[in-house]
């Protein structure tokens, strides 16, 4: 839509020198923002910089503690999230707050007031007509344990629709999508602005902030530092407006030094590995992989297709019903999380918070989490040093940029970037040879990106073994030596370095067969 007739609108929302303050941090210190009808407003800043919060006191979540919030040109005051569904504004979290036993239907109409005779049939039919009408198509039979993440996603979407949503806010939208069903989903921001809905776009992702965005609101440590239209910036300002000189040189960082193979013997070396499910369906088939030392390999695939199991059988969390796991030359017959944490392997998980951390525990109990056997943190007669505790957890956060009040914080509180920062600081402080990084930057800023792509190459260049996992390809062949591809549980290929390219990874997660100098399956 061009920017000229956005000008035109009047605001709907108007949010006037909100402030929201938490012990220690100002999340919020007077922003002002607003957002017109048939427009995508995009907030655009770091981790931290105040964004979910912002949008969490819009949406009735937090109340704020100094500001006022205008609606169609009424003041208004939202206590919960209920109040705020009611005057037209729906939150669409970046972690999904869907009960996966539960259907569809039951997910959306969960909360909302509804007659004694309930006919679920007739409320199905009128999400599937609202599912065709916005291009989410689901099934409301289907149960949300069953529907990929593309489809749990239409289904948060369809909730806030169901309930007369005007305004949308949608938090990090694409950070778990594949490319195909990012794509689909701007299709249906388009068809939604088209009709006249207000969307606030919070993303990372520079290129589709300036594909989609109508205005673009940078916030930075809190603050509200410029609104710009589509168009006044690139993407190398919209950076530096952001985080400064850390934006710009992110590419730099990225760029992988070549790898030698440092040793006969590769750290990982596993053949014919198979998997099966509880229900006896195979889900990797005959996996050969080798990960030498000094090396990053690369795993490049559509999600679902294998490789969170792949990776939890590397780890030692997942048995494998058929193969040989030879970890620095001696094989591994039964691999548990012990055993291969004590070998040195380190796991950053695909979902750091239900995996990675505990979120009440403080950032310095959740350093021990890994290295809980080490007799520096404890005496004698088994009483934990606390103060040592503390003081090994300061030093580390100051090391890896993990910026919170204290090492005391709670980990749960902190934002994406500084608790993948902490999960980083703690798996590479200990005795390694060998680190799963399984989307490693999913939902960071650049500077955060930057930061742990710099910690990995580091960590490589001083003999590591590493697989990167992840669905960005501009991560994989900026960061790794070899790219393996995987589909339907099978490794399809792989690339070297300077052989890979989009277009060709690509072709291969979707199953055709491209030439390449290695096919290890």
């Amino acid at each position: 839509m061009p920017d000229q007739l956005s000008e035109l609108k009047h605001p709907v929302l108007k949010l006037r020198n909100i402030t929201k303050i938490f012990p220690g941090v100002v999340a919020n210190d007077k922003i002002t923002f607003d957002c017109r009808s048939g427009e995508v407003h995009t907030l655009l800043g770091e981790n931290g910089a105040g964004k979910s919060t912002l949008m969490n006191v819009l949406s009735g979540l937090y109340p704020p503690d100094e500001g006022e919030i205008f609606l169609r040109g009424k003041k208004v005051h939202f206590s919960n999230p209920s109040q705020a569904i009611q005057n037209g504004i729906g939150m669409v979290h970046q972690h999904f707050m869907l009960i996966q036993n539960h259907t569809v239907t039951e997910n959306i109409i969960l909360g909302t007031p509804q007659p004694f005779n309930l006919k679920l049939s007739k409320i199905s039919n009128q999400i599937r007509e609202l599912g065709k009408k916005y291009n989410l198509l689901v099934d409301p039979y289907k149960k949300i344990q069953d529907l990929t993440v593309g489809e749990q996603q239409r289904v948060e979407i369809l909730k806030v629709l169901y309930r007369g949503a005007k305004i949308l806010i949608l938090d990090e939208p694409t950070a778990v999508l594949t490319p195909q069903e990012s794509e689909a989903l701007y299709k249906i921001i388009r068809k939604m602005i088209k009709e006249q809905y207000s969307i606030i776009f919070i993303s990372h992702k520079m290129k589709e902030v300036t594909l989609l965005s109508d205005r673009i609101t940078i916030l930075s440590k809190g603050k509200a530092i410029a609104t710009l239209t589509r168009g006044e910036a690139s993407i190398n300002q919209l950076a530096s407006m952001m985080m400064g000189e850390a934006g710009q040189k992110e590419d730099k960082k990225n760029i992988c030094p070549a790898f030698e193979k440092l040793g006969e013997k590769p750290v990982i070396k596993i053949k014919d590995i198979c998997v099966e499910d509880w229900l006896g369906n195979q889900v990797l088939h005959n996996i050969n992989m080798e990960i030498y030392k000094g090396e990053i390999a690369g795993l490049a695939g559509v999600s679902g297709n294998g490789q969170v199991a792949l990776a939890e059988v590397l780890a030692g969390m997942l048995a494998f019903t058929k193969g040989i796991y030879e970890f620095d030359g001696k094989r591994i017959e039964q691999a548990d999380v012990i055993k291969m944490s004590k070998l040195g392997v380190g796991y950053i998980p695909e979902d750091r918070k239900k995996f990675g951390i505990v979120e009440r525990m403080s950032i310095s109990y959740n350093f021990l989490m890994r290295d809980y056997t080490n007799s520096n943190f404890y005496n004698k007669f088994g009483v934990l040093k606390t103060k040592k505790i503390y003081k090994y957890a300061k030093s580390k956060m100051k090391e890896f940029d993990v910026r919170a009040a204290s090492e005391k914080t709670a980990v749960g509180t902190l934002s994406g970037g500084n608790m993948q920062k902490m999960i980083l600081a703690r798996e590479l402080s200990r005795y390694l040879r060998f680190l799963l990084a399984c989307q490693p930057i999913r939902g960071l800023d650049i500077n955060a990106s930057g930061f742990i792509h710099e910690a990995i190459l580091k960590a490589k260049n001083n003999g590591l073994a590493v697989l990167l996992i992840s669905e960005d390809l501009d991560e994989l062949i900026n960061l790794s030596d070899r790219i393996y591809v995987i589909c339907a549980g099978k490794i399809v290929g792989s690339l070297l370095k300077e052989e890979a390219d989009i277009e060709k990874i690509g072709l291969m997660m979707t199953g055709v067969e491209v030439s390449s100098r290695e096919n290890p399956s």
